[in-house]
């Protein structure tokens, strides 16, 4: 008899698995956070984008997420109302549908932008600016998903050292950067199923001594 910790460990460790839980971050990974933080930093308390006095918001930006508030009220109204003079599954092919793959798309790519073996976590003592804005890598999704996507995937390098620079600059500042910083820029170009797998089943956890720390698995 196979104990229970054993049993689970082949569950999560299992193909089948893996795939569920990247379907699953990409369908609701997204409403989670926003909701919930699932995901996002620790805090103490409830957090959510959702509550005007969230820790994740400073003391005068209440009133504006109250703001924010009341305009999805209105906006789910709205849905309501074309649920009511349609019907739900209407609203679900011209709306719930494309938005949850909008979702998906921003939670694949930021995933993938800051979640891979070989992406280093610093230790407090470690860390610094620079260090932790190189904590990220550059994908490659083919010249088509690149220009689709306006090139957020193979420029945010650029993005997390120059944060206030244009989108559309980012990528040509890219190749400079490259060249600037030799190994230290990072870039894949691994297919989006390949380095999704491989980051759900192989990036676990993080070990909790060093100064400087990889995923494990």
């Amino acid at each position: 008899m196979f104990k229970e910790s054993a049993v689970q460990e082949a569950l999560d460790t299992s193909p089948i698995v893996a795939i569920l839980k990247i379907v699953r971050m990409l369908v609701l990974g997204w409403p989670a956070y926003l909701i919930m933080n699932v995901s996002g930093q620790a805090y103490p308390r409830y957090t959510s984008h959702f509550h005007p006095s969230s820790p994740i918001f400073r003391p005068n930006q209440g009133s504006m997420v109250i703001q924010s508030d009341l305009a999805l009220v209105a906006a789910f109204s709205v849905i309501g109302y074309a649920i009511a003079q349609t019907s739900f599954w209407t609203v679900a092919k011209y709306y719930l549908i494309p938005y949850l793959f909008v979702n998906a798309w921003l939670v694949l790519i930021t995933f993938l932008q800051h979640t891979d073996v070989y992406l280093p976590h610093y230790d407090p003592k470690a860390w610094n600016f620079i260090r932790g804005a190189l904590t990220t890598v550059d994908r490659d999704f083919g010249w088509f998903l690149n220009g689709a996507l306006h090139h957020i995937n193979d420029s945010h390098v650029a993005h997390h050292l120059f944060s206030q620079m244009p989108f559309y600059n980012a990528i040509k500042a890219t190749p400079y950067l490259e060249a600037k910083l030799g190994q230290y820029y990072l870039m894949d170009r691994t297919s989006i199923p390949e380095a999704l797998y491989r980051a759900m089943t192989e990036c676990r956890f993080v070990e909790d001594e060093g100064d400087v720390l990889f995923y494990q698995k």
